[in-house]
Order: structure tokens, then C-alpha cells, then sequence
């Protein structure tokens, strides 16, 4: 006896898909690799706290929700004016200006560096929270500094040690760097 071993035959379905694989994976470019034909770029990420418009030379390009980003693309080289401003108004948070080269590619990130500064002459030691979250005790006659709080509204309370009792608050709104004062007096 003479047996012959057949091949399998692929599935008409298999066949079709490798083709479809194969187009895919030719015409696949790397969007992270070089492309010697792209105008530069600005990515523009938001760490700021709040929601912000971005625009470029007074052009308006896109709104950012806080920890977000995008980018400003087919840049001509030159100077470049970036602003972010509070959404929906006309405070400006931040401004810097470029220089972007032919081939060069720039990262802006928008970020808050207000701080606050607490002074205790109430009397006693304080529990100071920020937003409802426990930040620190400060000593009668102490000062605290909250570096680098997010822009936007923040409620400030100083409790009793140890407490749930409230001996004073303040809602604070951080749209500048700067640092902020508050004095807890009874």
C-alpha cells in the first residue's frame, strides 16, 4: 500500500486574515520613530489642578482637564507665546514663550507653584486640614508652608487637636504663584 500524507489546506478564512495581518504590519508606520517630514510639535500637559484654554500667539487651540494632555502640531519654527488661561475666562495662569527650531520638539507643563502660609496665634496647637485631608499639626505661634498647592478653590479648616471641632476655615482660590496668607486668631 502507497499512502500518501496530504497537506492540510488552510481555511479560506485563515488565508485571508494572514493577508489582512500582512498589509496591516507593512503599512504600519512607528508613530514614536523619526519622521524627517513632521513640522515640530508642542505637547502641552496640564498638572495644574484646574481645567485650563490653551492658546498659542493669542490663538485659542484646546482646553485641558487637570492631568491631561494634547499637542499643538505643524508648528512653524519661531518664536512661540503659550498661555494657559482658567477655562472659560480670560485669567491667565501662565505664559512662556519658545523658540522652536526646525526639528526640535518642545513640552510645556502647565503646573501651580502657589503655596500657603499659616500662622497660628490662636492659642493652642492646631490640626490644619486642606480639602478635608489632615495636612499637619501646627504649635500656637507656629507657621506652616503648604508649597505647591494645586490652583482653584482649596477649603482650609483648623481643628481642635485630636478633634472634630472646627476653630476656623477659609476657602482660598489659588489662580496666581504666590503664597497666600492665613492667620488663625480667635
Amino acid at each position: 500500500m502507497n499512502y500518501k500524507k496530504k497537506m492540510p489546506v488552510p481555511s479560506l478564512s485563515a488565508v485571508i486574515c494572514l493577508a489582512f495581518l500582512s498589509v496591516a504590519l507593512v503599512n504600519c508606520k512607528n508613530p514614536t520613530g523619526a519622521d524627517e517630514d513632521r513640522e515640530p510639535y508642542i505637547t502641552v500637559r496640564n498638572d495644574c489642578g484646574i481645567a485650563v484654554d490653551v492658546y498659542m500667539n493669542s490663538a485659542f487651540q484646546f482646553f485641558l482637564n487637570n492631568y491631561e494632555y494634547s499637542f499643538i502640531e505643524n508648528i512653524t519654527p519661531g518664536a512661540c507665546l503659550l498661555e494657559a488661561k482658567k477655562k472659560d475666562t480670560d485669567i491667565l495662569l501662565k505664559s512662556f514663550t519658545v523658540e522652536i527650531g526646525g526639528d526640535t520638539n518642545y513640552t510645556w507643563t502647565i503646573s501651580s507653584v502657589a503655596q500657603l502660609s499659616i500662622t497660628n496665634s490662636y492659642g493652642e496647637t492646631l490640626d490644619i486640614y486642606g480639602d478635608g485631608t489632615y495636612q499637619s499639626d501646627l504649635a500656637d505661634q507656629g507657621n506652616l508652608l503648604l508649597p505647591n498647592v494645586p490652583y482653584g478653590e482649596h477649603l482650609v479648616e483648623a481643628k481642635k487637636t485630636g478633634g472634630t471641632t472646627v476653630v476656623s476655615s477659609i476657602t482660598i482660590d489659588f489662580i496666581e504663584d504666590i503664597t497666600y496668607e492665613w492667620i488663625i486668631q480667635k
